[in-house]
This record gives C-alpha cells, structure tokens and sequence, in this order.
C-alpha cells in the first residue's frame, strides 16, 4: 500500500467514525427512543409480554391472552389462552402453534405439553376459590344420593358434547358424582344461546327446564334476574374456550367431553393420592 493509499483509508475511516457520531447525537437532541413496549437485543427489536398479548389479542380477534412468557425456545414468547399455547417471536413477527419438542435428551420432551398442565396447576387453587364462593343457588344441580364428588360443568345448551355429557349424568350420579351446571353461553350475552340458558336459570324448576333444553330441544322463554351474563364473564377469566369445561373439586380444569368411567376413575386417583401424600 502506498503511503497515499494509507492516508486516504485513514481519512475515510475518520470521516465515518465521525458521521456516526453525529447521527447518534442528533437522534439524542431530537428525542428518537426506543419505545417503553420494547428494547433493543442483539440489533433485534423485543416487545416485552403486555405489548405481545396487546397485539395478539388485535390480531387474533375473539382470543384472550391468560398470559405471556419466555418460552424454552430462544427468540420466542409462549401465550397462554383457553388452556392452549401459541408460540410468538419476541418481535411480534412471526407465531406457530403445535407441540414444541426439545431434543437435547435422550428422549423428546414435550414442553407444550409440560407448560400447559404446570399454568393449569398454578391455576387450579384460584379456580377451586371462586367456584366456591358461587351460591348453588345460582347453579342447575343434579346431586348424587350417596355424594362423593362435586364437579362444576361450564354448559351450553347448543354444544353437541354438553347434550352426551348431560346423558351420562345418572351415571355420574350413580358413582357419587354431583354435576353443578353453570352457564356458558359461547356466542356471547344476548346470543339465541344466552336466551337459552336464561329460559333454564329462570325456569321454575330448573333441573327439569335443563333436562328438556338438552336432551329433548325444548326451551320456554322466560326472563328474571339471572346470574348467567356473570357467569358467562368468568369463562372469560378463566380464559375457557370450549365447552363442556369441567372444574374438579380441586380447581382442576379439563376441557372436553369425558366419558363418566374416565372421569369416575380420574377423581377417585386424585382421592388416593392425595391421602397417600396426607393432603
């Protein structure tokens, strides 16, 4: 290299040092910053957990985010809602849904699957305390002689899978097993289905008005004060999006239709082992 060749690489290098450096200041005295939602990583914009559920709510219309976290994979969130996981880049650019699978062990592990049943657990003991705090007043009961177990059902007249639940409740009956019906009205307050529901709460028996609404698609419209738009509002807290939704005496939520044998054995093991551990 010659010695004009070094000067001049030497004064082109000066002159970019100094360029940044006024373009640093002047984004300082103009006041550019990075937004409160996010920071910069790695050259990487990085919305922070409220701004990546604000803007999966906006453009994932109809969900609600229970909650947002670092998921084990790197570069991504893991949203919670209705009992399910979305998978979401901390720059709010790219999401998946599925089972994430680590394989670094011997075997695959299945942290979708380890994430979903720990929120549940960490869940399960607020869930258990407002159940029991809602007056049976304010439920469709249809209680076990001999009872051993209560179990909390978020219903809707219209699901095909509420209507098999609904037939199997001698059953559950028979195994000591009482279902405690509480309102969840999918289409929303002022749906046909919330004139449903409130046609059953409103009935002057309302175990009967139940009964007739699921198994023989029958409903006489009647209004009264009624606990069901409240209802419907605690599916939204619990962040339900199906029904039927099962709430076990420990706060438990299972989602989905469960055949009673299941459920029968599925509680009684809890029973077990919580008398083995001495809960």
């Amino acid at each position: 290299m010659t010695t004009f060749s070094r000067l001049f690489a030497l004064f082109t290098l000066s002159f970019l040092m100094a360029s940044c450096s006024e373009s640093s200041e002047s984004n300082k005295q103009s006041g550019d910053k990075i937004e409160p939602a996010s920071q910069l990583v790695s050259g990487k914009v990085e919305l922070t957990a409220e701004a990546i559920k604000d803007l999966l709510e906006a453009k994932l219309q109809g969900i609600e985010i229970t909650s947002v976290e670092a998921s084990p994979k790197e570069g991504f969130y893991q949203a919670f809602y209705g009992g399910q996981i979305l998978y979401i880049s901390v720059d709010g650019q790219f999401l998946f849904t599925g089972n994430l699978l680590g394989l670094s062990g011997d075997s695959p592990v299945n942290h979708t699957e380890a994430a979903t049943i720990a929120k549940a657990a960490e869940l399960a003991p607020a869930r258990a305390a407002t159940i029991a705090a809602i007056k049976e007043d304010d439920m469709v009961i249809f209680k076990a002689e001999k009872e051993e177990y209560a179990i909390t059902v978020f219903t809707d007249v219209d699901c095909a899978y509420c209507r098999k639940l609904h037939k199997e409740v001698p059953q559950l009956n028979a195994k000591g097993i009482t279902v405690r019906y509480l309102a969840f009205p999918r289409a929303g307050v002022g749906s046909s289905a919330y004139d449903k529901l409130v046609s059953v709460w409103c009935a002057d028996d309302k175990a009967m008005a139940m009964n007739n609404a699921k198994l023989k698609r029958q409903f006489i419209p009647k209004s009264c004060t009624n606990p069901v738009a409240s209802q419907y509002q605690l599916t939204r807290e619990f962040g339900l999006s199906g029904t039927p939704a099962l709430i076990l005496p420990d706060g438990e939520l299972i989602s989905g239709y469960v055949p009673f044998e299941e459920l029968y054995k599925h509680l009684k093991n809890k029973t077990e082992l919580n008398a083995a551990s001495g809960k």
